[in-house]
């Protein structure tokens, strides 16, 4: 503007000094109201960076208006691989708007929680294990994890995992609710909705999606890496507790124009796909969910498993092609104590009680729970958990339910927790809660 109005000066000759005067008092305050615009702009840009790690960003989603967060020290996290494996091919979206490339083959881990002791005690021990596994041959391959947090505020592992904070449609699963679950679909599609505007929130073609209750053990073999991400593909683990062929009408009545039969047993997690799949399938996946919650006959006759129902009609709606390779051959997780043993997995879900007692006088002998663990104290300063014993028995040891324990089964119990509490052992006390 300073020369705009010597141009004009300059046409209309020589000005009195009141002018003069009045012309330098109008610059000095446009200056100074341009020069607080420019301060103001700046900090905003700060804040929604992560600056002010107290104030979520203000982002629609299309499906929710609710507001989002991605702290600073999460997202710094997420591109340092000492941290969680960010590698230098990552960093980009594999959508039209690409700065960076992805790098072939990698893999972006995501994850969901609401942020209770309960699960805030498995997934530290996730992400502790995951990072163990990075430095195996293979452990490249993960190039990002991030922890999706479905909670009004944050939580005490926000500097420990790399995570993004997404508004829950129910609020009060910050404490106490009777299904936290039903909010993952919409808390995904806000990350997703997130990217959009960074995509450097994404940092591999491959997305998967876990529990909180896994252990890796190695590196995931799968997608082959030369896999095309154009390949409407999906791996995932037959769940036998997911049968939509019990459902025949819920299952119409979701998906008029579909066949239960055509409907995969499996559900979000474990689940592989590419993250141009992933944005095909979570309109439908949030859609359904929420058609789920708001029927109660539907809601009571699919029970605990009803979003994962939704998901799997989801893949299904949307024509892809899911891998369901059988467990004991199945290369992403292994469940303790039902399968021999890890195999061809590269993780091991815990989600059932592990309880030895003694043949012979039905004593127990060794346990391990998960829902032993959901005290605030143990979610903060995870203790070491108690070995199986090292000498195996035969034909003295039975799990709870009655079946032997078998020295396979066995041994792959005493692998899992040695590698939990290698992991444990990496952990750092948290000292105070988050009010």
């Amino acid at each position: 503007m300073g020369k705009v109005i010597l141009a004009r000066r300059h046409v209309r000759g020589a000005n009195s000094p009141f002018k003069v005067i009045s012309f330098l008092l109008m610059g000095l305050a446009f200056g100074g109201c341009l020069g607080y615009g420019v301060m103001s702009t700046a900090h905003a840009i700060m804040e929604i960076n992560g600056g002010n790690n107290n104030q979520p960003d203000k982002i629609t989603s299309t499906h929710t208006n609710q507001q989002l967060k991605q702290t600073t020290k999460a997202k710094q996290k997420a591109t340092s691989k000492s941290v969680n494996g960010g590698g230098k091919g990552a960093g980009g979206s594999s959508s039209s708007n690409n700065i960076v490339p992805l790098a072939e083959g990698t893999l972006h881990v995501l994850t969901t929680s609401n942020g209770s002791p309960y699960q805030n005690y498995q997934m530290r021990i996730a992400y502790a294990t995951y990072n163990l596994v990075l430095s195996m041959p293979g452990g490249d391959r993960f190039t990002g994890f991030t922890r999706i947090l479905h909670r009004t505020k944050p939580d005490e592992l926000m500097d420990e995992i790399p995570t993004f904070r997404a508004n829950p449609l129910q609020p009060e699963c910050d404490n106490w609710c009777e299904y936290p679950v039903s909010d993952r679909a919409d808390a995904v599609q806000q990350f997703f909705d997130a990217s959009k505007k960074d995509p450097s929130m994404i940092k591999a073609p491959w997305l998967y999606m876990i529990e909180s209750d896994y252990v890796f053990m190695k590196p995931v073999e799968v997608p082959p890496v030369k896999t095309k991400t154009t390949a409407g593909k999906a791996w995932a683990f037959p769940f036998d507790y997911i049968n939509p062929a019990l459902f025949p009408n819920e299952m119409k009545q979701l998906w008029p124009d579909g066949e239960p039969g055509d409907i995969p047993n499996a559900g979000p997690a474990p689940l592989i796909m590419s993250v141009e799949d992933w944005k095909l399938v979570i309109p439908d996946w949030v859609r359904l969910a929420a058609a789920i919650e708001a029927d109660e006959k539907i809601k009571r006759r699919l029970g605990w498993v009803r979003e994962m129902y939704g998901f799997s009609i989801a893949l299904a709606k949307n024509g892809l092609d899911v891998d369901l390779t059988p467990p004991g051959s199945n290369q992403l997780i292994s469940q303790l104590p039902i399968d021999k043993g890890l195999e061809h997995a590269h993780a091991f879900h815990y989600t059932q009680c592990t309880i030895y007692k003694s043949i012979a006088g039905d004593e127990d002998v060794w346990k391990y729970d998960k829902r032993f663990y959901t005290s605030a104290e143990v979610a903060l300063n995870v203790p070491l958990i108690e070995e199986p014993p090292e000498k195996f028995e035969a034909g003295k040891w039975k799990f709870i339910e009655g079946n032997p324990v078998t020295e396979e089964k066995h041994e792959a119990i005493r692998a899992m927790v040695k590698q939990m509490n290698k992991g444990i052992a990496t952990l750092k006390p948290i000292t105070a809660a988050v009010a």
